[in-house]
């Protein structure tokens, strides 16, 4: 006798429930503690790491918006410290460089407008200067 014939035979039906129960509720156990463990591990990195020191800005260093104004000339007035630092005419991937080492959102898009709106004029074979 083999399968439910036999758990009914001999009055299993109590074992057979409880055990898959026992091994569902240690699994949804498991995967709380597992899901919550980072905040556990929080708490230890807090304790470890020491006091975190100003940050100073740097002359080099262009403080910029996270979110750019709409305003395409605005902006062509926060990209101006940019161009600065890039003599005229200039390469895009220079331009792109310089954005990205000092966390400008977005520059790919924000050069295709200039170049869109012309602020950004070809002068030559891949060479571009600022009309801003």
């Amino acid at each position: 006798m083999y399968g439910l014939e036999a758990i009914s035979a001999y009055d299993g039906w109590a074992m057979a429930i409880t055990g898959p129960l026992i091994v569902m509720s240690g699994l949804t156990i498991l995967s709380i503690i597992i899901s919550q463990l980072h905040k556990v591990v929080a708490v230890f990195d807090k304790k470890d790491k020491p006091a975190a020191e100003p940050a100073v800005n740097s002359k080099d260093e262009i403080s910029v918006p996270k979110v750019l104004p709409i305003d395409i000339s605005e902006t062509a007035e926060i990209y101006q410290q940019l161009i600065d630092k890039l003599e005229q005419p200039f390469e895009l991937s220079d331009l792109y460089r310089v954005a990205g080492e000092n966390n400008f959102p977005h520059p790919v898009l924000t050069i295709s407008r200039f170049r869109e709106a012309g602020i950004l004029e070809q002068a030559g074979e891949g060479v571009f200067i600022w009309n801003g």
